[in-house]
């Protein structure tokens, strides 16, 4: 997870060796204004995408701005699909990853409903 200027530095982005790199401000509404929401059905299929990825082992970052908003929320979204988990688990795991991540629990409501399967 990261920043606008973590997409743009060539020698860390080497020297991680990743090997994607997507921009979460794409899967947002409002990027530009104040109010900003996501589009529901992008951030899905993006947390499908990821989670399809996942057979390949590729070294992703994920990225927005500042990388506290709206890159944790696309990867909560990665982690409740990849283990099945509640939104509100995924968060907490992202959040020990990113402690100044801002999470948003109107856009979570947004998703509808994710509980653990049985």
């Amino acid at each position: 997870m990261g920043g606008f200027e973590d997409a743009f530095s060539v020698s860390d982005l080497k020297e991680g060796d990743i090997d994607l790199i997507i921009d979460a401000r794409r899967l947002f509404d409002g990027v530009s204004g104040m109010h900003v929401e996501p589009i529901v059905n992008k951030v899905l299929k993006a947390g499908d995408m990821l989670v399809a990825l996942t057979q390949f082992d590729p070294k992703v970052l994920i990225h927005c701005l500042l990388g506290i908003d709206r890159t944790p929320f696309l990867a909560m979204v990665y982690v409740s699909k990849k283990y099945n988990m509640p939104y509100k688990e995924a968060y907490e795991l992202v959040q020990k990853k990113n402690p100044y991540t801002v999470f948003h629990w109107d856009w979570v409501e947004m998703l509808g409903p994710r509980e653990q399967a049985p």
